[in-house]
Formats: C-alpha cells, structure tokens, sequence
C-alpha cells in the first residue's frame, strides 16, 4: 500500500524517532508499504519519519554499477535501530534530494565511511561496512530519525535562500 508522505513543515520530521521494541507482522507490513512508497515516489530511501511513523527504522535500495556500466537498484535493505560509526576523516560532497521536501536538491558533506549496526526483519542483528553512495543514503535517512533534514547540513545562506520554496512546500502540503 502507498502511504502519505510527510512533507516539510510536518512535526513527525522533527522528532527524534522512537526504537523499535520487536520486530511484529504489523512492522513488517509497514516496512513493504514503506518500500513501495518509496518506489513509488522514485525513492533510494525512505524513513519511517517520512510516512507520519515515528520509529528508528528506514528501507533503501543501493546501485549497483553493472560491467555494462550501466546501474541496477538492489532489492530493498531495512535498517531498525541503527548504529551508526563514522570511520576516517574522508568526506565527499555531491548533492542530495528528500522526497519529504520535493523540488530541492543541494550539495551536502557526508563522510565518505561508516559501518552500521542495525536489525533486520528477522529480528536478527547485522553490521555492514558501507562506503561511497551507500553510506551517504543511509545517513541521510539516519538523520530523518533523528529529526534533522539534509537541508540543516546546507550552507546557512543557500539554506536561508531556500526560505521561498519551503514556504511553498508547507503551504502546499499542510501538516495533518
């Protein structure tokens, strides 16, 4: 099932999520709905946050660059209660999009490293050692459930510059 995005402006992205108490049918349900959305709404990544759901959990899809060059979407990864560790002082920066504030896209340092705890839907725990692209969509849907959007890693001018278009955003979709 499709669920409602939760745009700019709504108080569920603000909110430092709350953990995951056990992995239930209802969880997994909600992680395929999550999955969906974000394919739906062409999406590498989608945090709980952003479907109105304030839990430490996000689904994404990596790329994978094919011998032909061309690039594959994985299947879906979920990550409930990550951890994350950030390794070496190596950043990169290339520009970020968030389907939760749609026509805005700016350049954003991310580290280049990390390695990441989490849960699965199994309920299993997992740690993967994540660099390049891959550790850049999970921060930035880390960062979701911890309530802070990619646009509070922007240069505080093109930020204050943006004021406009996120005006825009929230009066187009008003928060429920």
């Amino acid at each position: 099932m499709i669920l409602p995005l939760s745009y700019y402006g709504s108080a569920v992205l603000r909110k430092k999520a709350k953990p995951v108490e056990k992995v239930t049918d209802e969880l997994k349900k909600l992680c395929e709905d999550m999955v969906e959305t974000m394919d739906q709404n062409h999406g590498i990544g989608i945090a709980a946050p952003q479907v109105g759901v304030s839990l430490r959990l996000f689904v994404l899809r990596n790329y994978v660059i094919l011998e032909d060059g061309e690039m594959q979407l994985t299947h879906p990864q979920v990550y409930i209660n990550p951890k994350i560790t950030i390794h070496g002082e190596d950043s990169e920066v290339d520009v970020e999009g968030c389907l939760s504030i749609p026509g805005i896209r700016e350049d954003v340092e991310r580290p280049l490293k990390l390695t990441v705890e989490a849960t699965d839907l199994t309920g299993g725990v997992f740690v993967e050692e994540v660099e390049g692209y891959k550790a850049r969509v999970i921060l930035h849907e880390n960062d979701h459930i911890n309530g802070v959007l990619f646009i509070d890693r922007i240069d505080p001018k093109i930020r204050k510059q943006l004021d406009p278009e996120l005006r825009a955003i929230k009066k187009a979709h008003p928060a429920k």
